[in-house]
């Protein structure tokens, strides 16, 4: 019966992946990856952790990583994309592949255990966004289209305007993504103030919404999407949806610095403004 890896397992798949990838990879590049190598069902690639905002292999992913940087096998040069170092190199290399059992794979340093990942806990460093998280969930549905509304904005884009309600056919607005300042081009987009994981029903239904509209659409939620939702949004012959999960939407939110104060002292500390909200709310 096939089982997620264990925590240690997956610092080895983690470095198999990054091989995999040439030596470096963005967060998202890498959690692919890894599943590609892992070949596991979408039962197991779906299975959510119980605040419902990430997946158990993507929560394993990412303390995998944090785990192999603080073990100085990783490198993180900037924020999001990761890369080996020269002993992270060596030690990717000296991982067989395949292989079926945790003890083919050399053990990871630094006392790494299956402790260390507790699917209960945040990463390190990463506890902020499950709070930033659960203070969108307060919001109602208008004002987490209106917050959405400003991250488009402040992401470039012009002429937003929030369409969400009753009748709005699964749209809930619109904008123009103005490139370099030449060119722009009309995208449609819904927001989904969800808890469960969005699946692939969402997304045909919001890609036949937005046909005679715009040939690109955006799908914001709060939680997480299927394995089988990002395989259709990407679907060949189709117009391509773009996805930004919760963990995403929390990575913009603090880039910009919306919702969110950032003090950078020896290391980033990211702090939820929870007063900030309140005006949504109006």
């Amino acid at each position: 019966m096939m089982q997620i890896p264990t925590p240690t397992a997956m610092q080895n798949w983690t470095l198999l992946a990054m091989r995999q990838l040439g030596g470096s990879g963005h967060n998202r590049e890498i959690e692919e990856q890894v599943k590609e190598l892992l070949e596991l069902p979408d039962d197991l690639v779906d299975q959510l952790r119980s605040d419902g905002y990430q997946t158990v292999v993507d929560h394993r992913i990412a303390f995998a990583r944090s785990h192999l940087k603080n073990a100085g096998l990783l490198d993180n040069p900037r924020r999001g994309v990761w890369a080996l170092t020269e002993a992270g190199a060596e030690q990717a290399l000296g991982i067989p592949f395949p292989y079926a059992d945790n003890d083919a794979a050399p053990a990871i340093p630094d006392g790494s255990d299956d402790t260390v990942a507790d699917d209960s806990s945040a990463p390190d460093g990463e506890e902020w966004k499950e709070q930033l998280l659960a203070r969108i969930m307060d919001l109602t549905p208008r004002a987490f289209e209106r917050l959405c509304q400003l991250l488009l904005r402040e992401s470039g884009f012009v002429q937003v305007q929030v369409d969400g309600g009753p009748g709005d056919d699964g749209i809930d607005g619109q904008g123009l993504l103005q490139m370099a300042r030449l060119v722009s081009f009309p995208v449609v987009f819904q927001c989904k103030r969800w808890r469960n994981p969005v699946g692939p029903g969402v997304v045909r239904d919001f890609r036949g919404a937005m046909q005679g509209r715009a040939d690109r659409g955006l799908i914001i939620t709060t939680s997480t999407f299927t394995s089988a939702a990002r395989k259709e949004a990407i679907r060949d012959g189709a117009p391509p949806i773009d996805l930004i999960d919760g963990l995403n939407l929390a990575d913009n939110l603090r880039d910009l610095r919306l919702g969110v104060n950032v003090k950078e002292i020896v290391m980033e500390n990211v702090i939820v403004d929870e007063a900030w909200f309140d005006k949504f709310q109006a």
